[in-house]
Parts: structure tokens; C-alpha cells; sequence
């Protein structure tokens, strides 16, 4: 999920220089790889080992990182993000969601932060300017606003949401567009074209 939000920030920044006149709008909604993750995350090395045998798989993503800019340098707990999903429906309340998402996934790959625990993802809260965001996240607020939001994670096509992550792109009144998986900069670009031009008026309308 890192890696994939720097290749669509890193598409957006060159879309905003090239086509100025567009604007995007980003709108997250959580969704748990490992709900059984246990409450306080697990470190990295025993969670992988328990659950793959291994980390191999993190091998080419991290390579990738390393030369796109997520390079995950201190990536040491497997975090549950119930605190950290719980801020960001608060935060999408105010438009800060990419704001946060982006800071959380930093404190967990970059920072060795355990963004499981509850005073972490309220510093997060802070520092993103999330109004009242740090009281929230401590408080225990939005437990059942999350867990809906969890039982029924879907496309707008009613597609069940498996993986993370998941993306759905909407331009216009042109049906939207569901897939997964960390596109890269370059077909996000392309996809972003491809919506700016399906948004646009018909001739004679």
C-alpha cells in the first residue's frame, strides 16, 4: 500500500503540472489485510515467519521502493490498524484523509513506529491537523462506524473488496473504474489522461 500511494503521488504531481485545470479528489476507506493481527501488532520478523514462512515476498516490493521513494527502511511491526483506520474515517471528515494515510504509512515503513497503538496513530492525528483527531483516537470513538464500513467493503458496483489495495477512479458521470494492485506511475498517468477525457463534454452539449 506504501509503494502504491507514492507511484499515485508521484502521478498526480506530474497530471497537476501537465493538466492544471483538473482537479482529483482522493477518498479513502479502510480495509484490514489481517483483522486476527494480534491488538498491539506483532514484530515483523515472527509475523512473517508465522504466517509465510518467511519474508520473500517483500524482497522485489522493497527493491522497487528503494528506487520510486517508499523504500521501507524500518519496517519492524506488523501493525493492526484498527486505531489507525478508526482516524482515518475521522479524517476523511475534514479532507485530510491522503494527508494521514500518507503520514501513517511513514511512521509504520520508514520510522519504526507501531502504528497499532492507540498514542502513536493520536500523534499522527496531530501532526496531519486532524481537529480534535489525537482526543479521538484515544477516546475509542467510531468502533462500530468502522466495523460496518469493514463488513460491507465494496466497489460502487457492489464488487467485495479482497485485497489492499483496492482503487476505484470515477470521472464525469463515466461508469468507474475498480481494480487492484500497485499500478505504476506510468499507467496511472494514462489512467488519469483516460478519465480527464471521458469527463469532458460532448461535442454539442
Amino acid at each position: 500500500c506504501w509503494l502504491a500511494k507514492v507511484r499515485l503521488d508521484n502521478a498526480l504531481g506530474h497530471f497537476a503540472r501537465t493538466s492544471p485545470a483538473i482537479t482529483v479528489r482522493l477518498h479513502y476507506r479502510p480495509f484490514m489485510i489481517d483483522p486476527h493481527t494480534k491488538p498491539d501488532g506483532e514484530l515483523y520478523a515472527d509475523y512473517h515467519r508465522r504466517r509465510w514462512g518467511g519474508d520473500g515476498w517483500t524482497a522485489p516490493m522493497k527493491r522497487m521502493g528503494r528506487a520510486e521513494g517508499a523504500p521501507y527502511a524500518n519496517w519492524k511491526i506488523w501493525p493492526n490498524t484498527h486505531h489507525a483506520s478508526r482516524l482515518l474515517l475521522e479524517a476523511g471528515r475534514h479532507g485530510l484523509g491522503d494527508a494521514v494515510i500518507g503520514r501513517l504509512y511513514r511512521a509504520c515503513y520508514e520510522e519504526g513506529e507501531n502504528v497499532s497503538r492507540k498514542e502513536v496513530v493520536a500523534a499522527v492525528a496531530r501532526e496531519a491537523g486532524v481537529p480534535n483527531g489525537d482526543e479521538y483516537v484515544l477516546s475509542g470513538k467510531g468502533t462500530d462506524e468502522l466495523a460496518a464500513e469493514l463488513a460491507n467493503a465494496a466497489t460502487s458496483g457492489g464488487r467485495r473488496v479482497r485485497a489492499a489495495p483496492t482503487f476505484e477512479l470515477r470521472a464525469g458521470a463515466s461508469p468507474a473504474l475498480a481494480f487492484s494492485g500497485a499500478r505504476e506511475t506510468d499507467e496511472w498517468l494514462s489512467l488519469l489522461h483516460e478519465a480527464a477525457e471521458a469527463a469532458k463534454p460532448s461535442a454539442g452539449a
